[in-house]
This record gives structure tokens, sequence and C-alpha cells, in this order.
């Protein structure tokens, strides 16, 4: 007998459904795991107002060998959705989101809130 599903698990499986339907449209970025993770943890930064570090990246994070994930950023870099930008130190260099990437977490919003509304069917 199937459990019956809460109102967050269909809206979680409209979305899971609705970003599939999307990523394999040929407008939005085609992003690997890594890349996902990357560009959320920028834009987590971002969005709190602070400023992102590539050395923060690289040799603090635990989902990737700093050679993986400065590959990683690069290929951000070519699919311009982060920039490099260098801050009053010019030893740092600091990662920026791009409109195309500030497009693309709008897209999902817009995906959150569809997936969310009683009127979004599976």
């Amino acid at each position: 007998m199937a459990a019956k599903r809460t109102t967050l698990q269909n809206a979680y499986f409209r979305f899971n459904k609705l970003m599939e339907t999307l990523e394999q449209g040929p407008a939005f970025p085609k992003l690997d795991d890594i890349e996902k993770k990357l560009l959320d943890s920028i834009a987590q930064a971002s969005y709190a107002g602070k400023p992102f570090l590539v050395s923060d990246v690289i040799f603090a994070n635990q989902i990737g060998s700093p050679a993986t994930l400065s590959r990683r950023l690069n290929s951000l870099v070519e699919k311009e959705l982060i920039v490099y930008a260098i801050g009053n130190d010019s030893r740092k260099k600091f990662l920026e989101l791009t409109p195309k990437s500030k497009k693309y977490f709008a897209k999902l919003e817009e995906l959150i809130l569809m997936a969310g509304s009683k009127r979004s069917k599976s």
C-alpha cells in the first residue's frame, strides 16, 4: 500500500520534473554536479553579501580536489555564469555572478514557485 504524499513531497517531485524538462532545453546551461554545487556556493555568498574568494573555493571545499575545482571554475567562466573580479588587494581574486547566472537563479525561483502552487500538475 502506497503512503500518502505530503504537500511538500508533491512540490519536491513537481520541482524535479520541471527541472528535468528545463535542463533538456537548449537555453539552459548544462552543468555537472560539481559546477552546480560551486555555482550554488557562490550564489549563497553573494546573497549573503559576503565576498567569495577563489582560494576559498579551491582550498577549503570538500566537493573536489583543487585541480578539479579550478577546472570547474574555468568552465563556469566559459559558460558566462561567473566572472573573476580583482579587489583592492590585487593578489585576491573574487568570484561574482553574471547576469546570465542571475537569470538562471531567477528561473529556478520560478520553478520552485510553480512546483509549490497547487495549479502545477506533475
